[in-house]
């Protein structure tokens, strides 16, 4: 009988949370996710919040699997520390590589999922021992790794690493595109943006409000200030005050950008999450710090309004289980010009 990715981590549906750093997803999203069923994440952020966060979500939802995410351009040793402290059962990691991390996950027990852009990181993370993949397409939310969009990719690492379990992000965020999803060859389904979109989510609510508002995205390196990486966001002031006709930001900023990226990393991640108190749309300094329920209104003027394409077809607050649930039950049935599938729980 084959076992699936889910089934090892004892999940009931092959739905996972994907991280939403800065605040966003903490214990609170990853609990709600965990308990539906799902593989719920807590997000990036700095190392005592992160530690903290992890220990609330082992000791609340008492031997269900979750996840901790590792941001590479953003980590810092805590991280990891915690992590392999806490012997938390899953860790997703984007945007880096580090061999050496990896085998010190997997000693403590970790089971590593690790999000890739192409099929050349693809084969480097499997070779670097990562246990599965979430494939990215480019119309995801956030930091975008992928140029090509979700459906002509996932095929081609599904066919490239048959035996390997393979989850797709970018785009997801009903039954339908995870039933699409899993005619792509998926054998699960990661979101974004539906997730943030829920009570549980620590996104401002003026941040939830300008998703549900918002009609298009862009894909732009304006609050790359540190971080100096394509990023799928919803236009704010920012942006049109800044953005040039392509989205991007002007030249002489994004190589500003870049040139910070070095010193950024010596700071604590909470002095570098302090910074957005000094942005201002008149000032194009934007970190990539995303507008949580701690800062104070108005923020969203300047902070980074993280969606995916499929924003423009999400109108309303949903509570994470039921999200859950909707896209756990794409899998339920049998696959698309297939004669088997996963049965129901």
């Amino acid at each position: 009988m084959h076992t699936t990715w889910q089934e090892t981590l004892g999940l009931r549906w092959p739905v996972a949370q994907a991280a939403l750093g800065g605040g966003i997803s903490t214990a609170d999203l990853a609990i709600a996710v965990s308990a539906a069923g799902g593989l719920g994440t807590i997000g990036l952020m700095p190392e005592t919040e992160f530690a903290a966060e992890i220990a609330r979500a082992s000791r609340e939802l008492d031997g269900k699997p979750f996840a901790a995410n590792l941001l590479m351009p953003l980590l810092r040793r805590g991280h990891v520390r915690a992590c392999v402290e806490h012997r938390v059962p899953v860790v997703s990691v984007f945007f880096g590589h580090d061999p050496a991390m990896v085998r010190q996950l997997k000693d403590a027990g970790c089971y590593v999922i690790y999000q890739v852009g192409d099929e050349a990181e693809a084969d480097r993370v499997l070779g670097d021992g990562a246990d599965a993949l979430i494939v990215q397409g480019c119309e995801a939310g956030g930091h975008v790794r992928s140029t090509q969009r979700l459906a002509n990719l996932l095929p081609r690492i599904r066919r490239r690493h048959s035996n390997v379990p393979v989850l797709a992000a970018g785009g997801i965020f009903d039954a339908a595109s995870a039933r699409r999803a899993r005619e792509l060859g998926a054998d699960g389904v990661a979101a974004g943006t539906r997730f943030l979109l829920t009570p549980e989510s620590h996104a401002h609510d003026d941040y939830k409000q300008a998703l549900l508002d918002a009609s298009e995205t862009l894909l732009t390196d304006l609050f790359g200030l540190g971080w100096n990486a394509p990023h799928r966001v919803a236009p704010n002031a920012a942006t049109r005050r800044w953005c040039r006709a392509d989205a991007r930001a002007p030249r002489w900023l994004a190589g500003l950008n870049t040139l910070f990226e070095g010193p950024s990393r010596l700071l604590p991640l909470s002095a570098a999450a302090s910074l957005i108190r000094w942005e201002q749309p008149g000032l194009p300094l934007f970190g990539p710090f995303p507008f949580s329920r701690q800062m104070p209104a108005g923020r969203g003027d300047v902070a980074p309004l993280y969606a995916g394409e499929c924003v423009a077809q999400i109108a309303d607050i949903r509570p994470a289980a039921d999200v859950v649930r909707e896209l756990g039950t794409a899998f339920a049935g049998p696959a698309a010009g297939t004669g088997d599938g996963p049965a129901a729980p």
